[in-house]
Formats: C-alpha cells, structure tokens, sequence
C-alpha cells in the first residue's frame, strides 16, 4: 500500500480537453449537475470536466465523494483549507491594490464585486482540491483505513443560478488581456486558463494589475514552499477522511482501466493535485490584494 504522494508536476503536461457546462449533454450534463449541487458551486471547475472525460472512472470516484460531500468532515476540511490558504498567502506579503484601484476610478462598490467573486472561488475550489487528492490516493494505490460512519451535515444547498459567472475566454480577449493569459499559461506551465482567473478578467485594468503584482511571488522560492505546506496539509488530512462504505483503491483503478485509459487518468489526476494547492494559494493572495 503507496503511503507516499510527493508534490510532483506531471511531465509532459497531458493534453486537456473539456467539453464546457453549456455544450454538455445526456450522462455528461448529468454528472455536470450533480457535481455542481454536491459541491454547493456555482461552476464545474476545469478539474471535474477533465475528470468526468472518463465516466468509469469518474462514476467510480463519485461513489466515495458524494457521500463525504453530506458529511461535517468534508465541510470541516474545505474550512481547514480557506484557513490555510490565507494564512499562506499573507506569509507572502501581498501589497494592497487599493489606492491604486481607485486611481484609475474603481470604487469601494465594484472592488467588493470582485471580492465577491473572489469568494466564490475561495471557498468553492477547495472541494475540487479534495476529490483531486482523494482520486490521487486511490490510483496510486493508497487506501483511506478510516471506517468510521460520517457525521451529516446540515447545509442548504445553492441555486443553480446564483452566482452567476461571466467568464472572459481567450478568443473574448483583448491584446493586453491576452498577454496576461499568455504570462499566466506560461508562468504556471499549463495549457489552458482557469476559470478563477477568466473570472477575474471581468475587471481588465483591475486582473492586469493584480497579475504582475503577484507574478513576482510565484515566480520566488518562498510561494513553493508555502504551496508544499498546503499540499503535505491535504495529503495528510485527506488520509484521515471516513471511508464507511469502505471504497478500495482497486475499485477505482479498475473502472479507470475500464476507460482504457488508466495512464491517461494518472496523468490527469496528477496533473490537477499539484494544480490546485498552487491555485487556491493565489486566489488567497488575490483576495489580499484588494483588503
């Protein structure tokens, strides 16, 4: 049994291709729905659309998520994370985007709307971090020994169009914006743009700002080892998660097999477990950009 999952980038990068919310169909648009309602989010992240690719796979995993998904434990943990991934982000020392905001004519009103959005992704990334790690244990044949029953929750869930999100796409880009989405691929090494950040780039002049004031952090020592810390944080709690219904990490190997792809689904997988303690760390930041 693996009791090992060091934070490692998939290399090569796979090829990632989705198919967006509103072009999804029958079983597709399904596990699409019922996702967004586990999750209590307003968006299928690209990770779950990358993952629900393979059906065997993604159904098998949901058999262990959804559960956890109406338990304390899961809403405790997603807590746990926002925490962390604050107080990592002040550890990098944020400059405030304010004055600077208002210079060019934001107001207190427009820099809450995208603390608004931001929020959506501050608390809604983290169970997508979650059933990335949970996928990753399993395929890497780790095994979760805690057969304890879960405490329910109590939490109402959200509307589907609450929330509503207008995302920029790259082809709605304008050159300025599309040098920031070229910096961003580029600097974090991936093919494709997050939705967080295509989010925020319903406020150009505010993301392009905030973009180059938080490139240099990425780009320095210190953010990998704050995003390590939360990486060794999910691994180890994610291992201490109820598992009741006693889900095997062979049941899910095997229905990823079933895809004819489990090297396909690794890379996937792998490739979004080291993603998103990197991602929900820059959101963290961005949000203290505009405090």
């Amino acid at each position: 049994m693996n009791h090992s999952f060091p934070r490692k980038k998939t290399s090569p990068v796979p090829k990632i291709i989705v198919t967006p919310e509103y072009l999804a169909k029958g079983s597709l648009k399904k596990s699409y729905i019922n996702t967004r309602i586990a999750f209590n989010v307003p968006w299928m992240g690209v990770v779950a659309m990358a993952f629900a690719k393979y059906p065997f796979f993604y159904n098998s995993l949901w058999q262990y998520i959804h559960p956890l998904t109406k338990s304390i434990e899961f809403d405790e943990l997603c807590k746990k994370l926002v925490i962390i991934s604050k107080k990592k982000a002040l550890e990098l020392k944020p400059k405030s985007l304010r004055k600077n905001l208002k210079k060019i004519g934001y107001n207190n009103y427009e820099i809450k709307k995208i603390d608004e959005v931001n929020h959506i992704f501050t608390t809604g990334n983290m169970p997508y971090l979650i059933m990335a790690t949970i996928a990753r244990i399993f395929l890497e044949e780790g095994e979760l020994l805690n057969t304890k029953s879960f405490k329910k929750n109590n939490r109402a869930g959200i509307k589907s169009d609450k929330n509503y999100l207008l995302l920029i796409e790259q082809h709605h880009a304008n050159k300025s914006l599309k040098k920031i989405y070229k910096s961003i691929k580029s600097n974090l090494g991936l093919p494709f743009i997050n939705t967080d950040y295509r989010a925020f780039a319903r406020w150009p002049s505010y993301f392009e700002m905030s973009w180059k004031s938080f490139l240099p952090t990425l780009l320095s020592k210190k953010y990998e080892e704050k995003v390590l810390e939360i990486h060794n944080f999910i691994i180890k709690e994610s291992l201490l998660l109820p598992n009741p219904n006693k889900i095997k990490s062979i049941q899910v190997v095997n229905a990823a097999k079933k895809d004819k792809k489990l090297n396909e689904v690794k890379k996937v997988v792998n490739l979004f477990q080291w993603l998103l303690p990197g991602l929900i760390t820059n959101v963290a930041f961005m949000r203290e950009q505009i405090k």
